[in-house]
């Protein structure tokens, strides 16, 4: 028997069977986009995100003796971070024609699912680019590492002219990778026993690093098994100071376009804060007044918030 297929309908069936692959498929489709997801935040709403900024160290305190006066100096050594909302959307619309011709459950359902496909290929690499931006190109763009991990300008609103413990780790000066260049920007990137737990570039800085590693008796060529959740969706690769080092073709370039820059990220002070109102929601499907279709959006919104900077490093400058 056939049954009329109408907007709500379609709407629960997308819910119901696609969705959740969905936005498994989109958080999965490249390898640092799934490491966020790991630490995502969900910020139920406020007019901005905000996070507070250890940008300085305490100006009194240290070692006295019985009645020694103790300078009560205070320090103002905590700011707050803002970042405003980005959002990101795909649209989803089947016409009337399709309809007609799938106009069961079942049919409307692989219809629907062929759509999604493809619209969560564009959300993820739309996304992709973003969290690797700078974030004032396009100010509606997500304010990603290529401004996050600096040392000059502006970041979550504050001067780091003026707040420089904000400044990122920045190598601008090494052109010929070396292993003594990586360790050094590595070591910069630590403070106690934290530093940076994932290094990400393009595939010619890879390709350089690997060969390092094969000149050195493949010492460094450990392949990425310790972590399974990785291995297993396909992203082994080598370690570098036990830190795994992926190939991400969204990076941004480093000494032209033919270089990306390398990036060395401490995950510990790097978050997704997503709206749970626009977490992949899928919008109800609705009926244009001048059109014979249905369409609905796909709707992301949050931003990438980094932190502590200052434990985040980036190399600018290699070409060979």
């Amino acid at each position: 028997m056939v049954t009329a297929i109408g907007d709500a309908t379609v709407t629960a069936i997308a819910r119901h069977y696609i969705m959740p692959e969905v936005t498994d498929i989109v958080y999965n489709s490249n390898p640092l986009m799934f490491r966020l997801n790991a630490g995502k935040k969900i910020i139920p709403g406020g007019t901005q995100l905000e996070f507070p900024l250890m940008v300085s160290r305490f100006s009194a305190g240290g070692p006295y003796s019985g009645y020694d006066v103790l300078a009560m100096t205070p320090s103002d050594t905590i700011k707050n971070g803002v970042w405003d909302w980005k959002q990101h959307y795909i649209p989803v619309v089947v016409d009337g024609r399709t309809l007609i011709k799938v106009d069961s459950p079942l049919a409307i359902a692989n219809i629907i699912r062929m759509q999604f496909e493809q619209a969560q290929m564009e959300l993820a690499q739309n996304l992709g680019v973003g969290i690797y931006s700078d974030g004032t190109t396009n100010p509606k763009e997500i304010d990603g590492l290529q401004n996050a991990v600096a040392a000059s300008g502006t970041y979550a609103g504050l001067a780091r002219a003026s707040n420089t413990g904000i400044n990122a780790q920045v190598d601008s000066s090494t052109a010929t990778l070396s292993l003594t260049a990586l360790n050094s920007l590595h070591g910069n990137t630590r403070k106690g026993g934290r530093a940076a737990s994932l290094i990400a570039s393009r595939q010619e800085q890879y390709n350089r690093y690997w060969k390092l590693a094969i000149d050195k008796a493949n010492i460094f060529l450990e392949p990425v098994t310790r972590d399974a959740s990785m291995a297993d969706l396909g992203w082994g690769g080598l370690l570098f100071n036990g830190v795994p080092w992926i190939v991400d073709d969204n990076m941004f370039d480093g000494p032209n376009t033919s270089n990306s820059g390398i990036l060395m990220l401490n995950e510990d002070y790097i978050h997704f804060a997503v709206s749970p109102r626009a977490d992949f929601y899928l919008e109800d499907f609705q009926t244009p007044l001048n059109q014979d279709a249905m369409a609905a959006k796909l709707l992301w919104a949050g931003n990438l918030i980094v932190r502590n900077p200052a434990r985040q490093g980036k190399m600018t400058n290699v070409s060979a």
